[in-house]
């Protein structure tokens, strides 16, 4: 019967992707979270990220995600696309998340002739004709369920408000998670965008979201005194699209692409842990600090061969 209702959701994924739009969902590929980003970009695992809501709405159920709110700074492509985050897990035995997501290019400049009514020339110059800015406000809602002493389901709807240029519109989706996680080993999924979320805009214009599933497994390795443990992590993910991406994707084949992620989490006393990773064709890094139950979060990816620079992320916590 289980196999029954998987293939009847994989039929759905492929009837749904066969009417979407590429690029539509980008915005909502542009993931929250710190410690997500300075671990190459991993955490459908991760429990001790405040995105977890985000990265895989299943982690909620698992028992490990602490309450908190999370306050976040992203400057990528060096300043040329800013997102300010503010995310909060809430409850107490059934948690729940919510997260705030502001994307923002500004200073936009617009050209038009000097005379509109005339062709290019020397005497007709393009000259700028006003500066405009591009806002995406995204609200994203988690909430898990176990599904037994291993496991762990979770479904995450999201809502975006949309306005590019002299345009704007809303745009509605959902993605469902998957957990399973015994001692030291975890795997996660999420199946992005499921329904083929939509964007509509004021014009009447519509767009469909192109599907698309996240894996990742990771592992995890205690040791030293039991008065002062020292933690490692080690995290890898995939994310896999119907559509060829092959000048951006990591693997290429026929019809399907995927993007390659890896992280390394390393927690030598309670107030540190340091963080590395690989995020599809750049290196990232990180350093997590906490005192009692504040934390400051920095991450750091590195210049990537498509040349848009490098991205900083910096966050500050609390929990209880």
């Amino acid at each position: 019967m289980k196999l029954t209702y998987i293939l009847i959701l994989l039929m759905l994924v492929c009837i749904a992707s066969l009417g979407a739009t590429r690029y539509a969902g980008d915005i909502f590929q542009i993931a929250p979270g710190v410690r997500n980003q300075a671990m190459g970009g991993t955490g459908l695992t991760n429990s001790t990220s405040l995105s977890a809501g985000w990265w895989n709405p299943a982690l909620l159920a698992s028992g490990r995600v602490d309450q908190g709110v999370d306050l976040m700074y992203s400057e990528h492509f060096e300043g040329l696309l800013r997102q300010n985050q503010a995310g909060a897990i809430l409850g107490n035995r059934d948690k729940y998340s919510l997260i705030i997501n502001h994307l923002s290019i500004n200073e936009i400049k617009l050209t038009q002739l000097e005379d509109p009514s005339d062709s290019l020339s020397n005497e007709n110059r393009p000259e700028i004709w006003k500066t405009i800015g591009n806002n995406d406000v995204i609200l994203y809602g988690a909430i898990g369920r176990e599904l037994g002493a291993w496991t762990s389901i979770g479904i995450a709807p999201k809502l975006a408000y949309r306005s590019l240029a002299e345009h704007s519109g809303y745009a509605f989706g959902a993605d469902i998670g998957f957990l399973y996680s015994k001692r030291a080993i975890s795997f996660g999924a999420n199946l992005r965008d499921f329904f083929s979320s939509q964007v509509l805009w004021e014009n009447g214009t519509y767009e469909n979201v192109l599907p698309n599933l996240d894996l990742e497994a990771s592992y995890s390795i205690l040791f030293g005194s039991f008065e002062s443990p020292k933690r490692v992590d080690i995290a890898l993910r995939s994310q896999i699209f119907a559509d060829d991406r092959s000048e951006e994707g990591s693997i290429q084949a026929g019809p399907i692409s995927a993007d390659l992620h890896a992280g390394l989490s390393f927690r030598p006393i309670d107030a540190l842990a340091i963080m590395a990773g690989y995020d599809v064709d750049a290196i990232t890094a990180g350093l997590s600090l906490y005192y009692k139950s504040m934390g400051l979060d920095y991450a750091f990816k590195a210049d990537s061969p498509d040349g848009l620079g490098s991205t900083q992320k910096v966050s500050l916590n609390y929990r209880w």
